[in-house]
Order: C-alpha cells, then structure tokens, then sequence
C-alpha cells in the first residue's frame, strides 16, 4: 500500500506534537517548519539538564515567548545550584517545582530514568533526594513527561548498535542500572504518589511486552506513554498488529502522540533533517492506515487504521486534557 495522501474522514481536526526538544535557539524556523509539514497546531517542548548543571529552559521560554499560541514547555530541573549541599537539595528541588508555572512552563521534564542520567545522578528516583520533589508535583497536579529505561539492546555488548555506543549509550559494563531497577524505583514512586500525572516516553520501552504495558497503565489510573519513538519500537508493534490495535483502542485514552523532534538531529545536516521529516510520516501512517505500510521503500511497517475518535484521543484531546485542566492555555 503507497501512502500518497490520508483519508481526510480519518484524518483529525488538530494534532499536538507532546515531545519535541529544542536546544539551537537559530533553529526555530527549523522546527515551526518541521511542524507546518507534519502538520502540528501545537508542540510541547521538553527541555534537559546539561551536563555542567544548567538546563535548556530559557531557550525554550524564549520560543514560548515568540509563539505563545503554539507552543507548550515543560522546564527542567537545575541541579547545578542545589548539589552542593545534600541536606537542603530536596527542598530546593521542590521549590524548582513550585516555580515552574510563575515561570510560563506547562510542565515538568524529567530524563533523570535514562541509565545514562541516571549514572551521572546516583540517587534513586524513589530516594531522599526526590521525595519531596514527587510530592509537589502530585500536590500542584502539574503534568510531567518523563523518560524511564532505554532499549534492551543497550545493556547487551553484542546487540548494543554502534550509534547508541557512540553516544555512549552501551550499558553493558554491569556500572548502569538495569531496567528492572529504574521500573521498580517508578512503581515505589507511583505508589507513593497515585496522582501523579505523568507521561512516560517512549511508550515507557515496553513495545515488545505490550501484555506488560497494559498491566502497568491499569495499576495506574493517572499515566500515559507517548508514541515518540525509540530504536524499534514501530517495528515492534508491527510484529502483531491486530494485538497492537486492540491495545490502542483499549488504551486510546492513554497515549499522546510525541515525535522526539529535535534539533539536535537538525544540526547533524540534511540525514538529520530527514529523519526528523520521516518520523511524523511513519506515526501517523502507523496510526492512521492499517496493513503493509510502503515509506521510504521499506514494508516492515504494518499501520492500524484507527478510528477517528481514537485518532483524536492520541492526537490532542489526550494532551489537552494533561496541559490544559490547570494551565488554561489557549489554543
């Protein structure tokens, strides 16, 4: 089947890219242009601790600033300022919190689950430090998007690619935590806290246990996964797509579409730029026409052809409903 045009009764009225990351403030045509061809009404962007301990915050207000009508930002926490001294970094963690929204942010952004991060911040997600961070989060009902795990393959030397290596992404050394650590920090965490209203990437890396998925989002009421993708992850749900249907309609509710644009891969030249043009096209494909799907000259896609309500569920009624209950962002 070769994708020329979607079926404009299936295809929705609005959609809202959930996971864009925008760090090359030169780059905002870029990225408005990038969501014009998917085509995107709005985009939420996520911004990340850096390395020397700032964040990309102000980068990402700056756009918000710009085009207040399209664009959602969830700020990330600076752990720069508060390291130094463990005794009062909690309270402060939680205070970065409370001053998100007199900040403009829609959110909060946590990558703080990825093994990588994780090594670089060795504190447990459900530990001291975090506490009272998880707390104010639950308390102000302030949505967060956040990144737990990576692919399997990543732990495993011969299986890990080396473009993951390269990105220092190998796991394997047995110095990371295992996935199974991070999950179980997140269950005690989500235990604590079962309002938290969090989305988890990546379909929270379990689109080849999708029996596991739906046991995770029925024993919690208040979180979504994002369909941003990770490594397989589209190859996965083509494995079995009449199981991958039922669960999106069963799920529908449950799940934000998210792209993981980035600007990042925009700085890398034209195969950056046509990765970040291709997975809209993929996702949506995906999602919105079922059988073999012809993109690129590959077939090993199979899409779903979800219904509309479903489609605008994934699109935008699910974020809307995340970002805007409290926020009061106008569209």
């Amino acid at each position: 089947m070769k994708l020329t045009a979607h079926d404009p009764a299936a295809a929705p009225t609005r959609i809202i890219d959930s996971h864009v990351h925008f760090v090359h403030l030169e780059r905002i045509e870029d990225i408005l242009a990038l969501m014009d061809a998917a085509p995107c009404a709005a985009f939420n962007l996520v911004s990340l601790p850096n390395r020397d301990g700032t964040h990309q915050n102000n980068t990402a207000l700056t756009f918000k600033e710009r085009h207040p009508d399209r664009v959602f930002a969830c700020g990330a926490l600076n752990y720069g300022v508060v390291l130094d001294d463990l005794t009062t970094a909690p309270a402060r963690l939680a205070e970065q919190v409370r001053s998100l929204r007199a900040q403009s942010f829609d959110g909060l952004k946590l990558i703080e689950g990825k093994p990588e991060v994780r090594k670089l911040l060795p504190h447990p997600l459900d530990g001291p430090l975090y506490a009272p961070m998880w707390a104010a989060v639950e308390e102000m009902q302030l949505p967060a998007v956040v990144h737990i795990g990576d692919p399997d393959e990543f732990w495993d030397a011969e299986r890990c690619p080396s473009w993951a290596r390269q990105s220092g992404w190998d796991y394997s050394d047995g110095t990371y935590p295992t996935k199974e650590q991070l999950y179980a920090e997140i269950d005690h965490v989500l235990a604590r806290h079962p309002r938290l209203r969090i989305v988890f990437a990546h379909f929270y890396f379990l689109s080849r246990d999708l029996e596991r998925a739906a046991r995770f989002l029925d024993a919690h009421p208040s979180v979504c996964f994002d369909l941003a993708p990770h490594m397989d992850m589209y190859t996965d749900f083509s494995e079995d797509p009449s199981t991958t249907r039922d669960f999106f309609l069963t799920y529908q509710e449950r799940i934000l579409y998210g792209t993981d644009t980035d600007t990042r891969a925009i700085e890398r030249g034209p195969d950056g730029v046509g990765l970040m043009r291709f997975i809209p096209r993929l996702i949506r494909a995906f999602l919105e026409h079922e059988g073999a799907l012809d993109l690129s000259g590959s077939t090993r896609y199979r899409g779903l052809g979800l219904p509309r309500p479903a489609l605008e569920a994934i699109y935008h009624a699910n974020f809307e409903r995340l970002f805007l209950q409290e926020v009061g962002h106008d569209l």
